[in-house]
């Protein structure tokens, strides 16, 4: 085992995206959208092509090493108010409310905070944040990004993509979304340590990539991880002024842990995943993020409570 201080100092990148909107084919537009029954008093059908995500984690056991210098960033996307799509209940709240806990338990900082809401969500405004982040993150920091909003998916071409606040809903709309192939390249040049994408939206699910590495292997290695809201299928936005169920146990496991110093993001999505699935139909879906620098790297959330090792870590530490 390697240095128990090292492991002491890791945090994740956390991509949050939540989509909502309808399920749409290249064709239809928003207004001619087949029902879908739900459940939910508003189903936020978010189109989220996550095909770059693998399926199964395999048994992980890893040791990685980010030092005190590190820091932790969040982008934090958000949208409920759009100009043609119609409007979603809780987009901003969550988005909002996971900002809230990861500064007031996990230490993010309001000077590593950058944000996007409502009518400032367009590509051009994004891929400027996403060049900021580029221009100020380095390979001991961290990101967690959060989007909520709506999705498009075409399943023509199986490409799926983000709705900004001017996305447009007639024929060859697209050219105004955000594909997530962009993304993704946004993604790839990115050099922070980890990165972890939790995405809350429909039809989100599908491929995930298969890696399973063994504890020395995977010391200090980069992380690219991602957790979707559901597999491919529909997903709810919750009652207006409330979370989505997604975000609903997200945030109650994160301001509930009280008796760990660090929670592993196996372990959060472990979690939310079965109150997902136990409560609603929908199918929570996590593992690593592929084809954007993944090495197979792990990491742990840091509650800001433990900023120095435990006496007993510390005696641990000096008998290796």
């Amino acid at each position: 085992m390697k240095k128990a201080l090292s492991l002491l100092m890791v945090l994740p990148f956390i991509f949050v995206f939540h989509w909502g909107g309808q399920l749409l084919t290249a064709q239809a537009l928003p207004e001619k959208a087949p029902k879908i029954r739900t459940s939910s008093a508003y189903s936020r059908v978010q189109n989220f092509d996550l095909s770059f995500m693998a399926a199964s984690l395999g048994s992980i056991d890893l040791d990685l090493g980010i030092t005190e210098e590190s820091k932790y960033f969040l982008l934090m996307i958000a949208v409920d108010k759009y100009n043609f799509w119609k409007p979603l209940n809780n987009a901003v709240k969550d988005a909002r409310d996971v900002r809230k806990i990861l500064m007031e338990k996990y230490g993010f900082k309001p000077e590593n905070i950058y944000e996007l809401l409502n009518e400032e969500v367009t590509t051009e405004n994004l891929e400027a944040q996403f060049q900021a982040l580029k221009e100020k993150g380095s390979n001991i920091d961290n990101l967690l990004i959060y989007y909520s909003g709506h999705g498009y998916y075409d399943p023509s071409f199986d490409l799926g993509y983000w709705v900004p606040s001017n996305g447009k809903t007639n024929s060859g709309a697209t050219a105004s979304y955000i594909p997530n192939t962009k993304v993704r390249d946004f993604i790839r040049e990115l050099d922070f340590q980890h990165i972890f994408l939790i995405a809350d939206a429909c039809f989100s699910g599908a491929l995930f990539a298969d890696d399973s590495r063994g504890f020395e292997e995977a010391e200090s290695l980069k992380s690219r991880w991602g957790l979707s809201s559901g597999n491919i299928e529909v997903v709810s936005d919750g009652k207006k002024g409330e979370n989505s169920p997604f975000a609903k146990f997200l945030l109650q496991y994160l301001e509930e842990n009280s008796t760990k110093d660090y929670v592993d993001v196996r372990e959060l999505s472990g979690y939310v995943s079965s109150s997902v699935s136990a409560s609603t139909s929908q199918t929570p879906i996590f593992g690593y993020l592929s084809g954007v620098g993944s090495e197979g790297g792990r990491f742990l959330l840091r509650s800001s409570g433990q900023a120095e090792p435990s006496e007993e870590e510390k005696a641990k530490a000096k008998k290796k």
